[in-house]
């Protein structure tokens, strides 16, 4: 329930969603195992688990929802290794080469065979809808996953009018000049971490961890031109992450005090407290947000 990850989307337009006819049409896309010769099934899950009934969960006006997707598991090296097998016993058997078009029908041919008895693995990927501000915030590292899981929203809902929330920002030039004068955004401090690069995208770059950014180590590599492409933020001394110029958010940790808010609550009322969790989480990353583009000012 706590977000680590953050890749943020906004709606182009004021949003409201009854909860029934939103979780009807989930249930158009609701998860289903692979069957044998599936590689891959996506789909929506009840959004609290075995904790609740429900794909989506309605709370203070955000709505949870949880993907989940799995995959067989069939390792490229074994798939390789049997491949290469029959084709040195057909050119060996035969006398005759094994052509492109043969190789692929045999490859397909073995993972028909195979899938059947491959291992099968799962994972989870939550997203918040925030009905008040217009945000959708996925917990993700990855923009693919992000927009694979905003993709099936998309179809559940039949539009799903969104873009990226950093988009018209150019968040290097920001990036740069916080650390170039050592000075965050109102509420924001900077932290330890940076990466900067030269302008040019194959140009050296350069890693910081756990190192005093105000140091003249970091003015000389700005002074000779090296843009700062990541950069280490505490925000309220309550939520510490490191901001990207591709405008995602990562490394999210929470302060002690935060976490221990809930922690009275019996574990034997779990919804409740997985309920508690997600009000505090999303309140948090409301916030924090509605700061940071604050600090951002006007996009470009």
């Amino acid at each position: 329930m706590w977000f680590s990850n953050l890749i943020c989307y906004q709606f182009k337009q004021d949003i409201s969603y009854d909860q029934a006819e939103f979780e009807k049409a989930l249930e158009q896309d609701q998860f289903r195992p692979c069957t044998s010769q599936e590689l891959s099934s996506f789909g929506w899950t009840n959004a609290f688990g075995k904790h609740a009934q429900t794909l989506a969960h309605f709370s203070q006006n955000c709505i949870l929802v949880c993907a989940k997707r799995e995959e067989k598991v069939l390792p490229a090296s074994v798939i390789n290794e049997m491949l290469a097998e029959k084709i040195e016993l057909i050119e060996r058997e035969e006398n005759r080469p094994v052509k492109k078009k043969e190789k692929d029908e045999l490859k397909e041919t073995l993972l028909t065979t195979l899938l059947p008895q491959a291992f099968k693995k799962s994972s989870l990927q939550f997203a918040f809808i925030d009905l008040d501000n217009g945000w959708v915030v996925v917990n993700s590292a990855s923009f693919n996953k992000a927009e694979e899981l905003l993709a099936l929203l998309r179809k559940s809902l039949g539009t799903l009018p969104v873009v990226p929330a950093f988009a018209n920002y150019d968040l290097t030039l920001h990036l740069t000049d916080w650390l170039a004068k050592f000075a965050a955004p109102e509420g924001f401090a900077i932290g330890l971490d940076a990466e900067l690069q030269e302008p040019d995208e194959s140009g050296a770059q350069v890693k910081f961890k756990q190192f005093d950014l105000s140091s003249d180590e970091i003015k000389q590599h700005l002074d000779n031109g090296k843009l700062v492409s990541k950069l280490a933020l505490d925000w309220q001394e309550r939520v510490k992450f490191l901001f990207q110029n591709d405008g995602s958010i990562k490394r999210m940790s929470y302060a002690e005090t935060l976490k221990e808010q809930n922690a009275d609550i019996p574990k034997e009322d779990m919804a409740v407290k997985l309920d508690a969790d997600f009000i505090l989480v999303s309140e948090e990353i409301k916030a924090l947000l509605a700061d940071l583009k604050q600090g951002l000012g006007e996009p470009e």
